[in-house]
């Protein structure tokens, strides 16, 4: 992993999280706790930023471990395992976001060991049976966000616990619909190639829904002609809608919009740029650096629309281009498809539910999982869309279906797109990865 891989470079002895025992890594997490830098704390403490201390003072700290062991003891035996791995998350992310690089360097010094990331990422399979496994599994929860597709800690509380609902039982009125319209990695039996693509939606119902019509070509055992990524410099037409408000786990029901407009990808040279214009809704600008990424920062996003200007922290870092490939530098777990990482699913023929001409037609695809996202890239060799996105969907966010792409930078046509205007109010100081504007107000 990424943060595993610093600690490499930083000079420090590693060794695997499954060598620890939860004492060890309790008693280096102590350690960690007294060093953190109260400068550094403030600032995450003060932004609600999910890199900050979970507790304020040791007493705290033990308080809280003696309930979370408690419930371990009371469980079934697998959460050990959970325990010991939530604690080596908590521990790297203590050390790469507490610490300032001087106390990490006297670290190395004095030959402190410090643990690697887990190798895999335990999942909620079903429904929890017991109050010991729901605290244990909600702390390590808390411990771990799901970074594989967004680089950055989650800024809004309500999206950093990332782990997913239990499938939805078979539909009585279309057995097998339930699984068009949500399939992820947690599947019995695992997702096929016409599974999880969902349609055009009207509610959260299994039935409020017309699904996708799909045939399947091949399955996985035959290879993708294509790869599972959004080209780097790039603009697209697209069509779908949009649940309101989005959700991993929805708390209630919810509207369903229908969205329309233009995608604008400009990653060149340090910066990862994604731009939506929706038509007289307004645009949402989202800019990120190489650097914020390595830092765990999530960069920055304008609102415009309505005759104003807005930029804060973005909730999440750009969703990056090669999401659905496993080979995504910018990916710091490499999960295995069946935890969750990105899924070749296999080839289909589809009847594209777009609202343009050229985003309703048949077409040939290879379908890519991640997580519970469902992207297909045109796998037919005499379209003029070959190996370009032709739609994604999640159960519980968007439906986009794309058409008309134009290869090349964006900004060539228009200087100005990646620019904040002038007036933008700015609330956070990584809107500075925006070109600077005159007149900006900082707010």
């Amino acid at each position: 992993s990424v943060l595993t891989g610093h600690l490499h470079r930083a000079g420090h002895l590693v060794r695997a999280c499954d060598e620890w025992s939860v004492d060890e890594l309790k008693g280096l997490q102590r350690s960690l706790h007294g060093e953190a830098h109260p400068e550094l704390l403030a600032v995450y403490e003060a932004a609600s930023d999910n890199r900050r201390q979970r507790s304020s003072s040791k007493k705290a700290l033990e308080a809280h471990w003696a309930q979370v062991d408690a419930a371990v003891a009371e469980g079934p035996a697998h959460l050990a395992s959970v325990r010991r791995d939530g604690l080596c998350h908590e521990v790297v992310m203590s050390w790469a976001h507490h610490l300032t690089s001087g106390v990490q360097q006297r670290l190395v010094r004095e030959g402190v060991e410090m643990p690697s990331l887990p190798q895999q990422r335990h999942t909620v399979v079903g429904a929890l049976q017991s109050p010991a496994e729901r605290r244990v599994m909600g702390e390590y929860q808390q411990q771990v966000s799901c970074q594989q597709c967004h680089t950055g800690k989650i800024a809004d509380a309500t999206w950093q616990d990332a782990s997913l609902p239990a499938s939805p039982p078979v539909d009585k009125a279309h057995p097998g619909m339930e699984r068009q319209r949500q399939c992820d990695f947690q599947a019995k039996p695992p997702c096929g190639p016409c599974d999880g693509l969902g349609g055009q939606r009207s509610g959260d119902g299994v039935e409020e829904m017309v699904p996708l019509e799909c045939e399947v070509l091949s399955d996985a055992s035959t290879a993708p002609k294509t790869k599972g990524r959004y080209p780097a410099l790039a603009t697209a037409q697209l069509t779908g809608e949009t649940r309101t408000p989005l959700a991993v786990r929805p708390a209630g029901p919810g509207k369903y919009i229908p969205l329309g407009g233009t995608l604008y990808l400009g990653w060149q040279g340090d910066f990862m740029r994604m731009r939506y214009d929706f038509g007289g809704l307004g645009s949402q600008v989202s800019v990120q650096t190489y650097e914020q990424a390595r830092n765990m920062s999530t960069g920055a996003t304008m609102g415009i629309g309505g005759g104003k200007c807005e930029c804060d922290r973005s909730i999440a870092g750009n969703m990056h281009i090669q999401s659905f490939d496993p080979e995504d530098p910018l990916d710091p777990l490499k999960l295995p498809a069946d935890q969750g990482g990105a899924a070749y699913l296999g080839r289909v023929r589809v009847k594209l539910d777009g609202s343009h001409a050229l985003s309703n037609g048949t077409a040939v695809a290879d379908h890519y999982m991640n997580w519970a996202f469902h992207f297909l890239v045109d796998a037919d060799e005499a379209s003029p869309s070959f190996g370009l996105p032709l739609r994604l969907y999640g159960p519980y966010g968007v439906r986009q279906v794309f058409d008309s792409w134009v290869i090349g930078d964006p900004s060539k046509a228009r200087p100005d797109i990646w620019q904040m205007p002038k007036g933008c109010a700015v609330k956070a100081p990584e809107c500075s990865v925006f070109a600077p504007a005159e007149g900006a107000i900082v707010v």
